[in-house]
């Protein structure tokens, strides 16, 4: 990672589900012994009001326990010393006990670092499985604000959820439906929106009433009259502008406390997939195989849980409709990817990316038959976008607090077909091994291993 060049002003950490599975069982079976669990993290750092946001991610874990008590093995330096030989990585300690197994795990972490500036992460993880850490670098500490699981439960620890809850009659109203444990959570995440027309609308728009922490929404389209149809807060005087300004000046006008960032680039620039990396949350509300294959990754790489939405209207040419349907789907970072579950095809991928990048040779190889043609604008229909859209932010709320009879872990998408009508959830599928390696990896270069950043 690159040393941040101002303070720090807040401090996350994030990991996978399984991760934390595996550190909780290894930690467990060694609870009476002063044991810890080495590990490497990427990270990302933006610059913010008040210094810098930093935000670590867990890559890998070591095979075998750590002693407290003695200096990191040979094999445990060799190990750290090789993932960072490839990788900008920061070792992390996790541990059981006190104070006085901290200021061993600080010990440890300060062998692994050696003479580098950020020294690391120790966490400490309590008898119940919740987790409290620490940011350490040469000169200072600090506590990480929030720890985050992206597992098929979303896990928040945080160290100012129990300021958060404000108390008005909003929050009081939400904390009767959800839980006060859900609202608080809320109020303390900063969410993505990517893709603010058919169902990226109504999720933002959900979103903001929930009164989540932060929504950055991303699109690089302005407002056509045929999108007012489906874009909620937009009127005729906006066409022509940013979609994200138009829903953004909406979010402020109505003075509720949740901040709107707004980004009216395309997701393919590296200053934007930086931005993201921000986020705790990640709504996929695009049309295109290539821009969604590139959310996946995204998330893959900074271990954020990632909500893809899809919706699919056909005519049958005879003043009918043909399919009236939608997904969710909900990815893991160490998980199945939208390419195993073959939600979107490598094909249709290639064919976006020459559109994007070569649109004469896309339109030359068009022509003579060598690919298919990318799907163009398909029509919209609100009342189906904002369903999709419900099932989304449903399903994210159910892994926030669990309340469906079926376990989350049995749920990795969400399909709904309106002709029949049906809704019908479905498992994950296996993890896919490829994407797998780069869990993690935080900022890299190019970043997130794609050539196309290579000359951005």
């Amino acid at each position: 990672m690159e040393t941040p060049t101002e303070p720090i002003a807040t401090a996350r950490l994030r990991l996978s589900g399984r991760q934390l599975a595996r550190i909780q069982d290894l930690l467990t079976s060694a609870r009476l012994e002063k044991k810890a669990i080495i590990g490497v993290c990427g990270s990302t750092t933006r610059k913010g009001e008040a210094g810098a946001d930093f935000v670590a991610s867990v890559h890998a874990l070591s095979e075998e326990l750590s002693d407290l008590d003695k200096e990191p093995t040979d094999e445990i330096l060799c190990w750290i010393a090789q993932k960072q030989k490839r990788y900008p990585l920061l070792p992390i300690v996790f541990h059981h006990g006190g104070e006085h197994e901290a200021a061993q795990a600080r010990r440890v972490l300060e062998t692994l670092s050696g003479d580098k500036c950020m020294t690391g992460i120790v966490v400490q993880v309590g008898a119940k499985g919740d987790m409290a850490g620490i940011l350490v670098d040469n000169t200072e500490v600090m506590l990480l604000d929030s720890l985050i699981v992206a597992g098929p439960d979303i896990l928040v620890w945080s160290r100012n959820s129990a300021a958060d809850a404000e108390g008005d009659d909003i929050s009081l109203r939400l904390e009767q439906s959800f839980g006060t444990k859900t609202t608080r959570m809320l109020s303390g995440l900063r969410v993505g929106v990517v893709g603010v027309s058919g169902t990226g609308s109504p999720v933002a728009e959900m979103l903001y009433r929930l009164g989540v922490k932060e929504i950055t929404l991303v699109d690089d389209d302005c407002l056509e009259e045929k999108n007012l149809g489906r874009i909620y807060n937009s009127a005729l005087a906006d066409v022509g502008r940013f979609k994200v300004d138009v829903m953004g000046e909406a979010f402020e006008r109505n003075g509720l406390p949740t901040a709107i960032r707004v980004i009216s680039k395309n997701t393919f620039d590296q200053d934007v997939v930086r931005e993201l990396a921000q986020c705790d949350i990640i709504f996929g509300c695009m049309d295109t195989h290539s821009g969604r294959n590139l959310l996946n990754r995204l998330c893959t790489f900074y271990v954020i849980p990632y909500l893809d939405l899809g919706v699919k209207l056909e005519a049958d040419g005879r003043g009918g409709v043909s399919a009236v349907c939608g997904a969710v789907h909900y990815l893991q970072p160490d998980g199945s990817t939208l390419l195993s579950r073959k939600a979107i095809s490598l094909a249709q991928i290639e064919a976006e990316d020459l559109k994007r990048t070569d649109p004469n040779r896309y339109d030359e190889l068009r022509r003579e038959k060598y690919i298919k043609g990318v799907q163009e604008d398909r029509p919209a229909v609100i009342s189906v976008n904002t369903m999709v859209a419900s099932i989304a932010v449903n399903d994210f709320l159910a892994r926030l607090h669990p309340y469906r009879n079926n376990p989350n872990a049995d749920i990795g998408s969400i399909a709904v077909n309106l002709r029949e009508p049906l809704l019908r959830p479905d498992e994950e599928g296996d993890p896919d091994e490829g994407m797998a390696k780069s869990v993690g990896l935080g900022d890299i270069r190019p970043i997130l291993a794609m050539p196309f950043f290579a000359h951005g």
